[in-house]
């Protein structure tokens, strides 16, 4: 992978690393003095009894099991819970899948990207309005000075015998179309909502990316990433980078401009799945924002779809998306002005992505080699194919 890179954040970040550092050595854990519970052993029936029985007189939770799953950015587990007759008849939820920020650098990444409260809010507040193929949410809390989090979701994989997608498989064009029209729901339902305008820690995407490029240098990584890997890139890419990178910037700006609706953030292909019936989803909401609907289409689409069918599938999955938007109470979105939106917010995934080939060795592997790898590739062709320099004027 070439050279080895230890830079680590920058003097403009140090502040919140020492100010989220003392309140971590600070912080009191027990949990009824206020504090948020995420590891296994601060679970009991108790607690799980006034977060899922809350409003269904005589339910109780009997017992419950606990088990460790693969993390990430978040650390993850799984919960069966038992509940007694009362709890069976009222149908509550027995498959759980819960996300924590339990290690310091966790806390530290999502606290200094201002992440923390955007998927516990989403699932309290957003999701329940909604009628989309994603996971119900039955707790979500954050606290800002720690960086303690804790959200409980349903676990799909069981309830809804769901499949995780992976850039390393193609998605069919039937697929794609579900997960666009998926999207166009929750768009049109919270399009150009003052319910969004009233929730400040919905960032917008210009916002979310200087929170990111102070956290990381994106510029940077996406330069040691591009020499580390210019076999993925087109060969017209490279002289064009510095110029791509101030394009996406002016990008992201005018994500922000005109009517804004709920952004999924983060909505690669690898967030999304598939249900036993074929239905598609989305999950990990934890970069939640508000913006210009182009910004997740944009990304779903050129890190979702092998080169070759993108080329040939993404004008009519422009037409398509329109038309469900405003069957799901969105405006009626004129087909040019669209298609120059999407252009425009195909810049944005490709950094994303470069960053992680190009990630110094104090950050994060945020995925495997090979599927950062994969999406790289296809955002890569994408800005090219789609001259997103000139559609923005670049």
């Amino acid at each position: 992978m070439g050279e080895t890179d230890t830079s680590g954040p920058g003097e403009s970040v140090l502040p919140g690393v020492l100010k989220l550092g003392g309140q971590v050595l600070a912080e009191k854990v027990l949990r009824r003095n206020g504090g948020i519970p995420m590891k296994k052993s601060e679970i009991d029936a108790e607690w799980l009894g006034e977060v899922l029985t809350d409003g269904y007189p005589g339910a109780q939770v009997e017992s419950f099991e606990l088990v460790d799953v693969d993390g990430g950015t978040t650390s993850r587990w799984k919960a069966t819970i038992t509940y007694n007759e009362a709890g069976r008849r009222a149908g509550l939820p027995q498959h759980l899948f819960a996300k924590t920020t339990l290690t310091f650098t966790q806390r530290l990444t999502q606290y200094l990207a201002h992440a923390l409260p955007g998927e516990p809010g989403f699932f309290q507040e957003l999701r329940p309005e909604l009628e989309i193929e994603a996971p119900h949410g039955y707790f979500g809390a954050a606290d800002l000075r720690t960086g303690r989090s804790l959200t409980l979701l349903e676990d799909v994989s069981v309830t809804r015998g769901a499949r995780f997608c992976t850039p390393l498989e193609r998605v069919t064009r039937e697929q794609m179309e579900d997960l666009l029209g998926n999207m166009a729901r929750w768009h049109g339902h919270y399009w150009d909502s003052p319910e969004l305008r009233a929730r400040d820690w919905l960032k917008t995407p210009d916002a979310h990316f200087r929170n990111f490029d102070r956290l990381l240098g994106m510029r940077k990584r996406a330069e040691v990433g591009l020499k580390r890997a210019p076999d993925l890139v087109p060969d017209t890419l490279p002289p064009v980078q510095s110029a791509l990178y101030e394009a996406c910037g002016r990008a992201l700006q005018i994500a922000e401009q005109g009517p804004q609706t709920l952004l999924h953030g983060d909505p690669h292909i690898g967030n999304a799945y598939i249900c036993v019936d074929g239905s598609m989803g989305f999950t990990d909401w934890q970069l939640v924002m508000r913006g210009s609907w182009a910004f997740d289409v944009a990304y779903t689409i050129t890190s979702g779809l092998e080169v070759e069918d993108r080329r040939a599938w993404e004008r009519d999955l422009i037409a398509l998306y329109i038309d469900t938007l405003r069957a799901a109470g969105g405006p009626a979105l004129s087909y040019e002005a669209a298609w120059l939106a999407y252009r425009q917010q195909s810049l944005y995934p490709y950094f994303a992505w470069m960053i992680t080939i190009g990630r110094g060795a104090l950050m994060p592997e945020f995925q495997p080699a090979d599927i950062c790898r994969a999406i790289v590739h296809r955002t890569a062709h994408a800005i090219m194919d789609l001259d997103a320099l000139g559609a923005v004027g670049g």
